[in-house]
């Protein structure tokens, strides 16, 4: 919301988006220099291998920026062969790294803390919901998707980390068995928790507006906040969209 709206929806609707893990960043490290953070992206083509950004540099604030020109290039030199999407990309992963001591990604609740997301943890066998991509594509960007013990009984539990918790709220949003409900009241359920969440998610992602690395958003503070605002409020009237959606 803050910046181009145009060109975050062209990219919701055309490209798919996935995680880079720590020996993954040490590669592109060596064609950069550095460590991609936060303000960088990469676009890779359905192979993994890098489309070259503009004078070398990465995409994004530190590097070039992403233009509607650039999507349409790219959309026409790598034309979608399948609408399909696959839960096997989203799992959210943390595993040993080559770092003494490390383990790559963060953990769940370290990244859903950032990203102010709800987990959504899966246990027992994958509901046959998460093997149909039109489904995958109305619910996977609301939460941070972790799969858990793959014995016992297939359950779906939603969950939020306790930062920004309310005084006495449940950091349970909700426990669900995905062999008791149809695609479609799935579907409800999980946007349901979601909503719960959104009604009063922390207002600031935590380090933009309160370190020196978040100072260059200080001039756009109070539209962050009144947006935040706008969200909640809507949030609460139950007409507020997921990512992506168009309605309901």
């Amino acid at each position: 919301m803050l910046s181009r709206p145009e060109i975050y929806e062209r990219l919701e609707k055309g490209f798919v988006g996935l995680r880079f893990d720590w020996e993954q960043g040490n590669h592109y490290k060596e064609k950069f220099g550095s460590i991609l953070g936060t303000g960088d992206q990469l676009l890779l083509d359905p192979n993994g291998k890098l489309i070259p950004p503009c004078k070398g540099k990465v995409y994004g604030r530190h590097g070039c920026d992403i233009t509607g020109a650039i999507l349409d290039e790219i959309s026409t030199n790598y034309p979608a062969k399948a609408n399909e999407l696959r839960m096997d990309w989203f799992w959210w992963n943390t595993k040993s790294s080559s770092r003494k001591g490390g383990s790559y990604p963060p953990s769940p609740a370290a990244i859903a803390t950032y990203a102010r997301l709800p987990i959504a943890k899966v246990e027992g066998p994958v509901p046959d919901a998460l093997e149909n991509s039109e489904f995958l594509r109305w619910h996977v960007r609301q939460f941070i998707w972790v799969r858990g013990n793959t014995n016992g009984a297939s359950r779906i539990t939603i969950q939020r980390v306790k930062d920004g918790l309310p005084p006495g709220g449940s950091t349970e949003l909700a426990a669900l068995d995905p062999g008791k409900l149809s695609i479609e009241a799935l579907g409800k359920e999980l946007d349901k928790a979601w909503l719960a969440y959104m009604k009063d998610r922390p207002l600031t992602a935590r380090g933009y507006l309160e370190n020196p690395h978040g100072g260059w958003m200080r001039s756009v503070k109070e539209q962050m906040l009144s947006e935040e605002a706008e969200i909640r409020t809507r949030a609460a009237a139950g007409t507020l969209l997921p990512p992506g959606r168009q309605g309901w």
